[in-house]
């Protein structure tokens, strides 16, 4: 359990369309309906999704009905998108496969969905033979039980084409052959955490206090500096993610001193010439009560926002809850928050296999806070200046002095588990990528 005080900082006035929107809950609303703040497709088509009749999430059938989904998205966007689809692969290809091999693959588009499933078959047949620890990206951090395949075989197979699929798919909807939101499913390049910083500042959000700064070489204070206030301390690299390279330094422990906490991001390899920020742990409100018997009360609320015609938008809030360390990277359960009554709705069995089975006893559940988190999300999503930055997603943790945010991210790994969670789901960004949110001339 979190011992450390929340500290934030409060930033610029917000953009005049987050006052105008902040109304009370409409009463009338019930669960799950549609409300001001949400994207009109989207969450009520999460709470309504179930997996294929008599199996259950992440069963064969299940992965086979995704896998349709995102083969329906992509050659609909081949056939109504040809030329930017196009320019979208080689750039994309060149990327992820590099330059010779990517521009084959491109020349070879129609078979994409193939050659991706061979390359995934392929990795998973030389990790068998030839096990490279390591080698994942998505399994090098605390986040990695958002990526564990399902426990069946032949599902996991299945799963095995369906995510680099599914991720390329969802890289297209939301970006189109924009260069720099391709770049960002690799490389955060401009998206870091010090961006998304300014972005809640500018919604005046919450967020911990930053008390130093590591420019890869040499820690600097910041604001009062890392000497100064009671609080235990996270340190987080700018450009990563999943929680890798996450160190927490507990006050009167493991410093005391500036130097102290200098020395050891000097002495840790992961560090070296790796920009990052040291900010005060936030903890939990002690009132809110979101997590099952046995558990501490660290959550994470998930937003996610999508850009709209009328603004940013939310597509989906899920609690992540029932954790076992400092850090929702831990969370035992996940589940859909209704934004309008603020009330935990279904669970969210559905996200990742990690989740297929867990029991839901928070249904029901109110999280006082949590449309506000909301309000300030869209905010911060329509103060990005960035026109390819279509959907957002943002850490928040309710504390009592209300929703304080961790970071945003660029949503192209969070978003495909809801693009090819349903055929409502998939029709809606079908429409939706007609735009990607645009906003028409008139607005």
């Amino acid at each position: 359990q979190l011992l450390a005080i929340v500290r934030t900082r409060q930033g610029a006035p917000a953009p005049k369309r987050f006052k105008r929107m902040c109304m009370s809950p409409s009463a009338q609303l019930k669960k799950g309906e549609p409300g001001p703040l949400t994207v009109p497709w989207g969450f009520a088509a999460q709470l309504e999704a179930r997996p294929p009749p008599g199996c259950g999430w992440f069963s064969v059938a299940d992965m086979l009905r995704r896998t349709a989904y995102s083969l329906g998205l992509f050659y609909y966007s081949l056939a109504t998108q040809p030329l930017t689809f196009s320019r979208f692969a080689l750039q994309y290809n060149r990327l992820w496969f590099g330059g010779a091999a990517g521009t084959a693959m491109t020349l070879l588009l129609p078979a994409t969905p193939a050659l991706l499933a061979a390359v995934a078959w392929g990795k998973r047949l030389r990790d068998y033979l030839l096990p490279q620890p390591g080698d994942d990206w998505k399994m090098a951090g605390p986040g990695r039980i958002w990526f564990l395949p399902p426990p069946s075989t032949l599902a996991s197979i299945v799963y095995d084409a369906l995510t680099p699929l599914a991720d390329y798919v969802a890289a297209f909807v939301l970006f189109g052959d924009d260069p720099d939101g391709v770049e960002h499913t690799w490389y955060d390049a401009i998206c870091k955490k010090e961006y998304w910083c300014g972005l809640l500042d500018a919604a005046d959000a919450r967020r911990p206090l930053q008390l130093g700064a590591w420019d890869g070489a040499a820690l600097h204070d910041v604001s009062r500096g890392v000497e100064s206030g009671g609080c235990d301390l996270v340190c987080k690299i700018s450009d990563s993610y999943l929680g890798i390279g996450d160190r927490v330094f507990k006050r009167g422990v493991d410093f005391v001193t500036r130097g102290e906490v200098e020395d050891e991001l000097r002495a840790d390899p992961l560090y070296a010439g790796k920009p990052a920020v040291l900010c005060e742990i936030v903890s939990p409100s002690a009132s809110l009560e979101v997590s099952s018997d046995g558990y501490g009360p660290v959550h994470s609320l998930d937003i996610l926002t999508l850009r709209t015609g009328e603004g940013a938008k939310v597509l989906s809030v899920v609690l992540w809850t029932d954790c076992t360390t400092w850090s929702s990277h831990s969370a035992a359960a996940g589940y859909l928050v209704d934004v309008e009554t603020e009330t935990i709705v279904a669970p969210t069995a559905w996200y990742a296999p990690y989740f297929a089975s867990m029991q839901a006893p928070l249904v029901g559940q109110r999280v006082p806070g949590a449309r506000e988190a909301c309000l300030k999300a869209m905010a911060a999503h329509d103060a990005s200046e960035l026109e390819w930055l279509t959907c957002v997603g943002w850490d928040a943790m309710i504390t009592d002095e209300g929703p304080t945010f961790f970071e945003g991210n660029v949503a192209a790994y969070r978003t495909p588990r809801r693009m090819a969670l349903s055929l409502s789901l998939a029709d809606g960004f079908r429409s939706w990528m007609a735009t990607r949110g645009k906003r028409s001339a008139a607005a």
